[in-house]
């Protein structure tokens, strides 16, 4: 584009072509003229024009109708239209901006500006297209990343099962024969097998969750059974660190209305942050809390040394971690705390974390009161807010 632009330029008065014409192509632009707006919109779509510069007031097509119709073309939708109106009332300018016009000049011209606008237009024109280009790109990379994700998990999945399965069956031949140290070795596969699905399994979870709210799949769930579920996932994790854990359950025949796989699976992340940046001989209480206005509040407390507030902010970004660095201890994607949010936000609950360093850390996923079983027993009463952190 630039100097070299073609420019449709249309106007009944012949003196305004004229002098345009003129002023344009000693600016070094190619130049095309006619008097109507009908003609004007045969030749865009003939030939290949950069700007059109068009009166407003033309009989036959008036400047409003051609850049109407302009505008329900494909090919001519995100050419430039400079308009020129003799009007002194703003309407004519809304009006022309409504249907799709770039600027304006007003008569009588400034000959002297005028390859100065139509300078300016085109060169805007020209960075929104880059712009245009630049977001169909990033659109594009997203959708081919997604498909990947989702088609590196069908195909790493059925073979990591199949690693799992037989890695379970190999470790229980090995201790029906006694065989302490090849068990291990069986364990050991089956736990990498089961770390690397999981890791695939919060990388889609995580590319769903840009595409919109996650769907899940409602189900009358006990309070007991989802905590159990969640602990039964960890148990490893928690006997390697020596952890103590103690279960706060007042009544867990409680039924909630969730997805227990993806709510027993928030559990999960949040007892391992706890068991992960905790340390050796860790204390972890798992509570459910009944608050007064039915509300029902999951509580995972810890003992650990907590979090400062800038690194807490980093947590909450997908794939950041308090420790970015190469040679970190701790192993993770860093999309826990950010799936955690997502599960929450897709049961229209609401997620609170206290942190204090030193201190340990107190967090809360906050589900409404349409689910928690009408019908059900009252957990515990005297609830009290972790903390200032929310993110609903």
């Amino acid at each position: 584009m630039g100097e070299n632009a073609r420019i449709l330029l249309v106007d009944d008065d012949p003196v305004m072509r004229e002098l345009a014409s003129a002023k344009l192509t000693d600016a070094c632009y190619g130049v095309v003229s006619c008097d109507n707006g009908r003609t004007a919109l045969d030749l865009l779509k003939s030939e290949n024009f950069d700007l059109v510069v068009a009166d407003l007031d033309m009989p036959v097509m008036t400047g409003y109708e051609l850049t109407a119709e302009m505008r329900k073309d494909e090919r001519l939708s995100l050419t430039p239209v400079i308009v020129i109106t003799g009007s002194d009332h703003a309407e004519a300018v809304d009006r022309a901006f409504a249907v799709g016009a770039t600027s304006f000049i007003a008569k009588p011209v400034n000959w002297a500006l005028l390859g100065h606008s139509v300078k300016f237009v085109l060169k805007a024109a020209q960075d929104h297209l880059a712009l245009r280009e630049a977001r169909d790109q990033a659109e594009a990379g997203a959708r081919f990343k997604d498909s990947l994700l989702s088609m590196m998990s069908h195909e790493l999945r059925t073979p990591l099962n199949a690693i799992i399965g037989f890695g379970q069956i190999i470790s229980d031949l090995f201790e029906r024969n006694d065989d302490k140290l090849h068990r291990e070795y069986a364990e050991y596969i089956v736990e990498g097998g089961k770390r690397l699905l999981n890791s695939v399994s919060d990388m889609l979870l995580a590319s769903d969750t840009r595409s919109g709210p996650i769907t899940i799949n409602d189900v009358d769930y006990r309070i007991d059974d989802l905590v159990q579920s969640a602990l039964s996932s960890c148990d490893r994790a928690l006997t390697a660190a020596d952890a103590e854990v103690s279960i706060a359950l007042k009544n867990p025949e409680t039924e909630i209305r969730c997805d227990h796989q993806m709510l027993s699976s928030a559990l999960v992340k949040l007892i391992d942050n706890a068991v992960k940046f905790g340390g050796k001989g860790v204390r972890i209480v798992i509570g459910a809390t009944h608050i007064d206005n039915g509300e029902l509040a999951l509580v995972v407390t810890d003992n650990g040394p907590g979090i400062s507030d800038d690194k807490l902010a980093l947590c909450h970004q997908p794939f950041a971690q308090s420790d970015m660095s190469l040679r970190r201890s701790k192993e993770g994607l860093g999309l826990g705390l950010p799936l955690v949010l997502a599960i929450t936000n897709a049961h229209g609950a609401s997620f609170k974390i206290k942190t204090k360093i030193g201190k340990g850390t107190t967090v809360a996923i906050i589900l409404p009161a349409d689910r928690v079983n009408a019908a059900g027993t009252p957990l515990q009463k005297g609830y009290k807010d972790p903390g200032a952190t929310t993110a609903a």
